[in-house]
């Protein structure tokens, strides 16, 4: 696959995911969605124990998993499903998908920009700063293009 083509990949994710950028911001409840949701509803901790097929004390700890960030996946969709709703979970970026990369690309051209700055101050051939930019810039484009292998090597 081109880089063009995981450009435009990571751009239609970028829009989908940016919907729920204000949602990650604002985060899980203090209590958890499975209690708060539970509540919304005006349904007992018994209740959902009923739906889900285990005991009340279950749903409690299943609470208190969620809160704690220890709980599977497979549970909250079985939650889910007992209260008539789709789970959902993502990854949200931070920043975008393409800043990301961009990003990671500008610091493997510094790394490299740095070592070709030394050996040229070392042969008296140093770059200008609007040079030393301008070679930067290239750099990032030339890494985004190339692939390289190791790009999100640290």
């Amino acid at each position: 696959m081109s880089y063009w083509d995981k450009k435009l990949i990571r751009e239609q994710l970028d829009n989908k995911l940016s919907k729920l950028r204000e949602f990650a911001i604002q985060g899980l409840t203090s209590i958890g969605w499975i209690k708060t949701i539970r509540e919304a509803l005006g349904m007992t901790s018994k209740d959902l124990a009923s739906r889900v097929g285990v005991n009340q004390s279950r749903i409690i700890h299943m609470e208190q998993a969620e809160v704690d960030g220890n709980i599977k996946i497979s549970t909250m969709k079985k939650i889910a499903d007992a209260l008539e709703m789709d789970f959902v979970y993502a990854f949200v970026p931070r920043t975008s998908l393409n800043e990301m990369v961009r990003e990671q690309a500008r610091k493997l051209a510094l790394k490299k920009m740095e070592r070709l700055d030394h050996t040229m101050r070392l042969e008296m051939q140093e770059l200008s700063v609007e040079e030393k930019e301008k070679a930067l810039k290239d750099m990032i484009d030339r890494i985004l293009i190339d692939e390289q292998k190791d790009f999100w090597k640290k």
